[in-house]
């Protein structure tokens, strides 16, 4: 038994010293050496961003500060935790929205105080025998082989059923990500075979939506619903399907059943918010968007949209007050997110121009352009949009079109950004400049983009990176010159040796990109033949 838990590396979050004493007293009576302790959850996230830990043994409650489902929902998402890793969540709670909040995180084990050495021993040795040969299909997804994780997991099953499931779930899930339907669907069809695992109802229902069937989706997400009212993750994508059919007022009233019965997933409240926005229903809007605030406190799922939302609501309603408070808060919330500031900074310039003078906007309105001049790589086309906006409300035309030249910019090539850019101008009266302004911010990138075309298939490869290269730190948000001089640096790899300056410029595009959007799947396949190279 020492040799199964002395090798292992432990990570115990609790803010109660006498908690952790206790823990780190059992696990060390069970053989366990490597162990460390934290003793608040922002401290656990860092300790679990420079370390990779075999098991976590996380307490609910915290103190101030991030909880333990926002530490696992925040440590999954952003790859702290691999699938060779077991999380226990610790808690002396027993009510429901806190109970089904966290199991929704889907931890591997949930635990209840007190416990006591057997119980523990017992929980943790039926989770490890079951994950600690996952190690080989850890290290393919962080390498980015997707591929080679499904090929894995056929491999590593055995008369296990426990794991047998696990890895049967993680493949066809694997499979989705590559819209790879076909072998998912069958994967789902084998284990209905055995079992009615509703796990693979809900994965074939995902397929339908995917596929756009959304009556059979609709009808395999009402089912499991009625099978089990706690199934919370498909009322989320039944409400995309009824959203899809035009139903938004149901879609509506089964987000909020979701919400009272585990309210602090902040995507899920925001959403709400959009819907019963778009529904007329502003009280449940406002409800929605100030819950979303309030869950996403300590969230790294927060976003300035609930914020813009809830600013537009008290403007309407003049409680400028409220609205100023909201703003500055936003801000310090978002201070290190230029994208989302320029969301705060544009609200805030349209709420002062009803209680300060045209001096104070221009402040503002400053502070913008610089945020656009020095962080354009960043700055998310949605943003650029919304805050054009707003400065169209103020009469800044000049400094509004200004941003959607660069958003323009960053997507030459996307009709569907072009189409957004002209409604909007034509919505403030400005179609006629509407143009002239894509003519210009266009044109050049698209001549770029013919050139770099032509010079690639006249083998003038190297000529055809280095302008990609200089348009690139030019343009850092376009997405289709980044990728496009990534796959030129590549191939001239793959064909003449590693280039040590290609190599680091392809993985800090890849990096990048892959932040803005981490479903990237041309990101993802790029890194994916990057890593084949040395380095």
């Amino acid at each position: 038994m020492d040799d199964l838990f002395g090798r292992l590396r432990y990570l115990i979050i609790d803010d109660f010293e006498q908690m952790r004493v206790s823990f780190k007293g059992m696990l060390t009576g069970f053989g366990a050496v490597d162990i460390e302790t934290c003793a608040c959850g922002e401290q656990g996230l860092k300790a679990l961003s420079v370390r990779n830990y075999d098991v976590v043994i996380c307490d609910y409650n915290l103190g101030d500060g991030k909880d333990g489902q926002q530490v696992l929902e925040e440590a999954r998402y952003l790859g702290y935790l691999g699938h060779a890793c077991s999380f226990f969540m610790i808690t002396a709670e027993s009510n429901m929205p806190m109970v089904l909040g966290a199991l929704e995180q889907q931890p591997d084990e949930y635990m209840i105080k007190p416990i006591n050495p057997d119980v523990l021993q017992h929980r943790l040795i039926g989770v490890l025998k079951r994950k600690r040969q996952l190690k080989p299909i850890d290290q393919a997804l962080i390498e980015g082989d997707k591929v080679g994780a499904i090929a894995l997991c056929d491999e590593q099953r055995d008369g296990d059923l426990k794991k047998r499931l696990y890895l049967t779930k993680l493949q066809s899930e694997l499979c989705i990500d590559l819209e790879r339907y076909d072998d998912a669907s069958a994967i789902y069809r084998q284990m209905l075979k055995i079992r009615d695992f509703p796990w693979a109802n809900f994965g074939l229902g995902k397929i339908d939506y995917f596929r756009n069937d959304l009556e059979k989706a609709e009808q395999r997400f009402r089912g499991l619903i009625e099978e089990n009212q706690h199934y919370l993750e498909v009322y989320d994508w039944l409400a995309l399907v009824l959203e899809a059919c035009g139903e938004t007022a149901e879609a509506q009233v089964l987000l909020q059943q979701a919400v009272k019965l585990s309210p602090k997933l902040v995507s899920r409240q925001r959403k709400l918010g959009e819907l019963a926005r778009d529904n007329g229903d502003m009280e449940t809007a406002e409800r929605a968007f100030l819950a979303a605030v309030r869950w996403g406190e300590n969230s790294c799922f927060a976003k300035a949209e609930e914020y813009r939302q809830l600013a537009d609501i008290h403007q309407k309603n003049g409680h400028y007050p409220k609205l100023l408070r909201l703003l500055a808060d936003g801000r310090k919330r978002f201070n290190e997110h230029p994208s989302d500031q320029i969301q705060m900074l544009s609200r805030h310039a349209r709420a002062k121009r009803h209680i300060d003078n045209d001096e104070v906007i221009d402040a503002y309105l400053h502070e913008i352009d610089q945020l656009v001049s020095e962080h354009k790589g960043v700055i998310a086309a949605d943003d650029l949009l919304a805050a054009a906006d707003d400065l169209f409300q103020l009469s800044r035309s000049e400094e509004a079109q200004a941003l959607l030249g660069v958003l323009l910019c960053n997507h030459h090539d996307d009709d569907a950004w072009t189409d957004r850019v002209q409604q909007l101008m034509k919505h403030h009266g400005n179609e006629s400049e509407a143009d002239a302004l894509i003519k210009e911010s266009k044109g050049e990138l698209k001549r770029i983009h013919g050139e770099c075309i032509q010079l690639l298939q006249q083998g003038g490869v190297a000529q055809a990176i280095t302008l990609l290269n200089e348009t690139v730190d030019h343009y850092p948000a376009n997405r289709t010159l980044t990728l496009m001089s990534i796959s030129a640096m590549i191939d001239y790899m793959q064909e003449h040796g590693v280039d040590h300056g290609y190599h680091f410029r392809c993985r800090h595009s890849l990096n990048q990109l892959l932040l803005r959007d981490r479903r990237d799947a041309a990101a993802d396949k790029y890194l994916h033949v990057l890593n084949q190279l040395p380095a």
